[in-house]
């Protein structure tokens, strides 16, 4: 008897599992910024935001399945639905965190004493775009 496929259980759930995927290129595009709505009876059920309607070409969406089909036991149907924005995104996930990496380089940045003093004793100033954070 096969065992049973495994089923994606939340949000959460489905950003691990497109995290850790071994999808690539076009196919992963499409992951990262698929929003999870649902899974039953091996039906996969995401959510594209408009902006990215594009990414769900059949080929794509086979490849998708395909590629999450080893963690799953089985490649799942694949269906979008319509929704008002694709939300809880890996795409949307690692935008916020790098947003978040950013703004905190830059106050980081500004707080320094030496730039203070730079700034008010020599009338510097920083240009805009240029400061980033040291993971990038």
């Amino acid at each position: 008897m096969p065992a049973a496929a495994a089923r994606v259980t939340d949000a959460d759930h489905w950003l691990a599992l497109v995290a850790g995927s071994q999808l690539r290129g076009p196919a992963r595009e499409l992951a990262e910024h698929a929003g999870f709505i649902g899974h039953d009876n091996g039906m996969l059920r995401l959510s594209l935001s408009a902006a990215d309607e594009h990414l769900k070409a059949p080929a794509l969406v086979r490849m998708l399945a395909e590629g999450i089909a080893p963690m799953l036991g089985a490649a799942p149907q694949i269906r979008f639905e319509t929704a008002q924005a694709a939300t809880g995104t890996l795409h949307q996930r690692r935008t916020q965190e790098r947003d978040a990496r950013q703004v905190a380089a830059e106050a980081a940045f500004m707080a320094d004493p030496g730039v203070q003093e730079l700034i008010s004793q020599h009338g510097a100033s920083v240009v805009p775009d240029s400061i980033r954070p040291f993971d990038e």
